[in-house]
């Protein structure tokens, strides 16, 4: 029975291929020309298994310098892309918790940093309460401070319904963070900020326990093979368009050391830049409000 079956696939095989040789005539084909696939994307049964079923959430790290942003994507259920926009900003800032899965990026946020509770959204403010961790364990620097707050800041406005972020440490909102930022304002994004490299990453575990801090060499997450490799943009481009940087200077308080009679601002002199802000790569975000002043606190001697 079973050699009976064999002849007769083998019959209507080499039947298909007959007729299937005259089709080649639609596309322009002779008989005696082959057709060939024009490209393809080969993926590993484990890479496929991987992706199936997933979002991807972009994720902002500090470079090595400290002087841009790097994008990684990850990939989280699609489940969980149905759950409330509190819920996606919690997966955000727990996943910058944990730290960058790939090579030539930096963690930015101190070590044991924790959420004290459900990230709030009021109108198109997320509002963050991280523990005292935020501060008490961060380095301080002004670069490394500008990396913290707009690795944050970023990525969660990469999510539709936010466009600023607002900052409370143990439930209570500071006029500073380590020093350099007036920090009791709300953040807007920062295209400026963004390198034009993305980094590719993994999967992201919902049930591990996204409060701990996760080591890169943990389970439950994949490291694309050869991660440390960068992609030029000319592959892959970030959603942000980098714009010209407008710089905002606010006067010094009259009889200070660092006012000039010239009306002119030193760079010892100068505050926080602010910067013009894309929505989806083309069109610019809501202008800047009156009252948001992004400022280095500097100190008189």
């Amino acid at each position: 029975m079973r050699r009976l079956l064999c002849i007769i696939s083998v019959c209507i095989i080499i039947l298909s291929f007959g007729s299937g040789c005259s089709d080649t005539n639609k596309f322009g084909l002779g008989d005696n020309e082959d057709a060939y696939v024009a490209s393809s994307i080969v993926l590993s049964e484990a890479d496929a298994e991987q992706i199936s079923n997933k979002a991807p959430i972009r994720l902002y790290f500090a470079n090595d310098d400290n002087s841009k942003l790097k994008l990684e994507i990850r990939y989280i259920p699609v489940s969980e892309t149905t759950k409330s926009v509190n819920h996606l900003a919690e997966i955000i800032v727990n996943e910058l918790i944990k730290g960058p899965k790939v090579a030539g990026m930096k963690a930015t946020i101190p070590e044991g940093s924790k959420l004290r509770s459900q990230i709030k959204i009021d109108g198109d403010v997320a509002i963050v309460d991280f523990s005292k961790e935020f501060r008490d364990n961060h380095p301080g620097g002004k670069a490394e401070e500008r990396m913290t707050i707009y690795s944050i800041v970023n990525s969660l406005t990469e999510l539709k319904e936010i466009s600023k972020v607002k900052f409370l440490i143990e439930g209570k909102s500071s006029s500073e963070y380590k020093g350099n930022f007036k920090f009791n304002t709300e953040f807007p994004r920062s295209a400026q900020l963004i390198s034009n490299k993305v980094e590719p990453a993994g999967t992201v575990n919902s049930n591990e326990n996204t409060s701990d801090k996760k080591d890169n060499t943990s389970s439950g997450s994949k490291d694309a093979a050869g991660a440390s490799s960068e992609m030029e943009d000319e592959g892959i481009e970030t959603d942000a368009q980098i714009v010209d940087e407008e710089e905002v200077f606010i006067e010094a308080p009259e009889g200070s050391e660092t006012q000039e009679t010239s009306g002119e601002i030193s760079d010892d002199e100068k505050w926080q830049e602010t910067y013009d802000e894309t929505s989806d790569g083309t069109e610019s975000q809501e202008a800047f409000s009156d009252e948001f002043e992004e400022t280095y606190i500097e100190y008189l001697e």
